[in-house]
């Protein structure tokens, strides 16, 4: 049974949660529009991309180069065409995703009436939420097609809780924030608390890229090293321990653990409410067993 392509474009989404909340200003747009013959100026404020901006393809290629590069790769890859196909399929999956680019353009088009930040952060919360029951689909059928330890799918498991908690933290931020953006009487007040948002979510996202990255790492290496082509890269058919390097699994593992320990800690630190309760591994692991027990005959892509 192999792994066939259904992923998301939101999935881990730190790339566009960065390019629609951090990669944006706001600015001042003068027009003149006529009514009952009469010209006027009307000022508006919306939001302008930085300069100079990433695109969102900028920052997966990026992100692919430095995962690559930290790894050792058999000697039938190449490690350019590694990158290039790990990007195209989530370039391709950001460009099929057509709800996703919309939310993103109205947060660029948004004046300074409602709350576009807010609802950019809502959408990718809520689109997470709702594909959650299919990621621990995705991990239950990893480990029936591997001999890998649980621990390493509990690890999985885990990890996709504390993003949605992470999630649900930025969301709130943003929240606040922006509602007291929206009662400042001047546009300098208006820019001065949008940018205060920003330097309060950046480093919660740039902990979040930590997380990601070790966790993206580590599932490529297992992939990298049981695939015998890049056809077979996203879906290989089985996961097998033997055909990775113990001590480079291990040392990747541990490394996973600390991001993903570190992350929940820096979150406590946002709000101490939301993480009271320590992820229960065994209940990860029930909800897993009891989850293979429904699985229909579906694959899903590494």
């Amino acid at each position: 049974m192999a792994f066939t392509t259904t992923g998301s474009s939101i999935g881990y989404s730190e790339s566009a949660l960065r390019f629609g909340l951090m990669n944006i200003k706001p600015i001042q747009v003068v027009e003149t529009i006529k009514k009952f013959g009469v010209k006027f100026k009307r000022i508006t404020t919306r939001f302008d991309s930085l300069t100079p901006s990433k695109s969102y393809s900028d920052l997966v290629y990026f992100k692919n180069e430095a995962v690559i590069g930290s790894i050792d790769i058999p000697e039938w890859f190449d490690a350019t065409k590694l990158i290039e196909t790990f990007s195209q399929r989530s370039i391709q999956n950001f460009e099929k995703d057509k709800d996703l680019q919309e939310e993103i353009e109205n947060v660029r088009k948004a004046e300074r009436v409602g709350r576009p930040l807010l609802s950019f952060a809502q959408y990718v919360r809520q689109k997470y939420e709702s594909e959650m029951e299919e990621y621990l689909e995705i991990e239950a059928h990893r480990f029936l097609n591997s001999n890998l330890p649980l621990s390493f799918y509990n690890k999985l498991v885990v990890f996709d809780n504390t993003y949605y908690e992470f999630l649900k933290v930025l969301e709130d931020i943003v929240r606040m924030h922006e509602f007291h953006a929206s009662t400042a009487r001047s546009f300098a007040m208006y820019q001065k608390m949008i940018n205060k948002m920003k330097r309060r979510i950046a480093p919660l996202i740039d902990q979040m890229d930590q997380s990601v990255f070790a966790v993206k790492r580590l599932k490529k290496y297992v992939s990298i090293w049981n695939s015998k082509d890049y056809a077979e890269i996203h879906y290989p058919k089985y996961l097998d321990i033997k055909k990775v390097d113990p001590s480079v699994f291990e040392e990747l593992s541990l490394d996973c653990n600390l991001k993903i320990k570190q992350t929940r800690g820096l979150l406590l630190d946002y709000n101490k409410s939301i993480l009271q309760e320590v992820i229960d591994f065994k209940d990860s692991t029930r909800k897993m067993f009891s989850k293979l027990l429904t699985l229909p005959s579906t694959t899903y892509a590494w």
